[in-house]
């Protein structure tokens, strides 16, 4: 298949390209500079633009561009570094995501031939503090939090719209991704290393955590799984609460797991309220019941399998 993907050269980007060359799809980049090459396409969600002509000929697209919610590296986190939850940083989280579900609506609906497949990039911290309730697709997630503002108003329901189009929309509800480079990775990784390792609050909180490998792979995969649509967990099988999460990550690392616990508190008052929450102090006990009732095999199940990742 022909697939444009948006957000190509960021983390999960990178890693969902080469899922699906090697799957042998053809990959067209969304960019918002000069065209330079015949696999790029020219879009400016700001500006309401896009190349309707290449747009046409695609067969499915892949939409991960957005204002990036976390802090892109560890220094992102400390006040003023621009990386925590201001009023300014919200509205371009906000922003990047309207602009850009509104400028694919619009051309989709002005458009005779599109993309009959339309992806999305989600993340599973939309449901909000669920306690220890197992979050499947079904479960409704809570309003009130600014995740799910947003994600109502940009990420998913505008685009569900394309149903009406006749396209396949699926919107990719991802968790807390683990890999090399990854931020979350290397927050664990250094706080485990230096044996402070230890609960957040009180540590029973469920993490949904997953590969960011696995994440690729499962993009492709509800790419080429028909039956695939609407919302979808793109989580490890095994949830874990967060002190248990710790306490193998210290154990896969050789280290310490005693440290009192960090207050939430002081959590919040490290990264900023709202920003503590979506990073694990809401508990989301997901299951990828999509994924593996269609046949999904993750790579990396459970924590342990991913030992290489926290070295």
């Amino acid at each position: 298949m022909k697939v444009g993907v948006t957000g190509a050269s960021g983390y999960v980007g990178k890693k969902v390209v080469k899922e699906l060359q090697k799957n042998n799809h053809e990959v067209f980049r969304f960019v918002r500079r000069s065209v330079k090459n015949d696999d790029e396409i020219y879009w400016s969600p700001s500006k309401q633009e896009i190349d309707s002509e290449k747009f046409e000929e695609l067969d499915a697209i892949i939409h991960l561009a957005g204002e990036s919610i976390a802090p892109k590296d560890l220094l992102g986190f400390l006040p003023f570094s621009g990386g925590r939850w201001s009023k300014e940083r919200k509205s371009r989280i906000y922003w990047s995501r309207k602009w850009a579900a509104d400028l694919f609506v619009s051309t989709y609906e002005s458009t005779d031939n599109h993309p009959k497949i339309f992806i999305t990039a989600s993340g599973n911290d939309i449901y909000g503090d669920q306690g220890d309730q197992v979050v499947t697709e079904e479960t409704q997630f809570n309003r009130g939090q600014f995740l799910q503002l947003v994600a109502e108003e940009c990420w998913e329901e505008p685009l569900y719209r394309l149903k009406q189009l006749g396209v396949r929309v699926v919107a990719a509800r991802a968790g807390i991704m683990l890999g090399k480079g990854n931020v979350a990775t290397d927050i664990f990784t250094l706080i485990t290393k230096l044996n402070i390792s230890s609960p957040i609050g009180k540590g029973t909180q469920y993490f949904s955590w997953v590969s960011i490998n696995d994440v690729a792979k499962a993009y492709a995969f509800c790419l080429e799984t028909k039956s695939i649509e609407g919302p979808v967990n793109i989580t490890s099988p095994e949830p874990l609460m967060q002190k248990d999460f710790a306490r193998v990550i210290a154990k896969i690392m050789n280290k310490a797991f005693f440290f009192p616990p960090v207050p939430e508190a002081l959590m919040k008052l490290a990264v900023g309220w709202e920003l503590g929450e979506s990073l694990g102090l809401n508990s989301i006990r997901a299951i990828p019941k999509k994924l593996l009732a269609a046949g999904f095999e993750f790579d990396y199940p459970t924590l342990e399998t991913m030992k290489d990742d926290f070295k």
